[in-house]
């Protein structure tokens, strides 16, 4: 007989199997192309038992988005939590961030392509960047503290910051500089945002 602990643990296993093998086929063929069958069939299982797992399509590319999302977070909570200087500090999350964007492609491309129209993915934008501006304003705190940066608003700071990196996301990690150096241009846009363009 089957212990409630070791169905549990299967249940779990499966849920994670079917999420990993749908986070691929969303990836290769994006939201609209793919069809539950697609997935079940990748699965090696009946689209019913993927009903016992999510409760539609949507729920389950949620599901995957999430689970993005998590990675994401948690790579750039080490970041903030690590002992190092708050521009080294600036630096890593920059590289952290675009490095793991590079390979989240679920979460890249619902931020910009064809799911817009899916409820959750506003939602799961504004929480997102609402959790980047407290990681990035923790530097900048951490930076006044020791004296390596002046600013005089945290918050309006933190904003610029945010949203400066959002809008490198994209060409870094895809297009005309998705191919350059990460380490170099992260490098100039750190210049860029800690000392500005006018010359001294």
């Amino acid at each position: 007989m089957v212990n409630a602990a070791e169905n549990g643990t299967k249940k779990d296993y499966n849920r994670e199997n079917i999420l990993k093998i749908a986070q691929d086929i969303f990836s290769k063929y994006g939201y609209k192309k793919t069809t539950l069958d697609d997935i079940a069939n990748a699965v090696r299982k009946g689209k019913s038992s993927l009903y016992y797992y999510f409760k539609s399509k949507e729920d389950l590319f949620q599901a995957v988005i999430m689970k993005e999302v998590e990675v994401l977070a948690r790579e750039l909570d080490k970041v903030v939590n690590r002992n190092t200087d708050p521009v080294d500090k600036l630096r890593d999350y920059l590289l952290t961030k675009i490095t793991t964007f590079r390979n989240l492609a679920n979460f890249y491309n619902a931020l910009e392509n064809d799911v817009t129209a899916i409820g959750f993915i506003e939602e799961i934008k504004h929480r997102y960047e609402q959790d980047e501006i407290k990681l990035i304003k923790r530097i900048l705190i951490e930076g006044v503290r020791k004296n390596d940066f002046e600013i005089y608003d945290f918050n309006l700071a933190a904003i610029g910051i945010t949203m400066a990196i959002k809008g490198l996301e994209m060409p870094l990690s895809a297009g005309t500089y998705g191919n350059m150096n990460l380490e170099r241009s992260v490098d100039v846009i750190l210049k860029i945002i800690c000392y500005g363009i006018m010359k001294r």
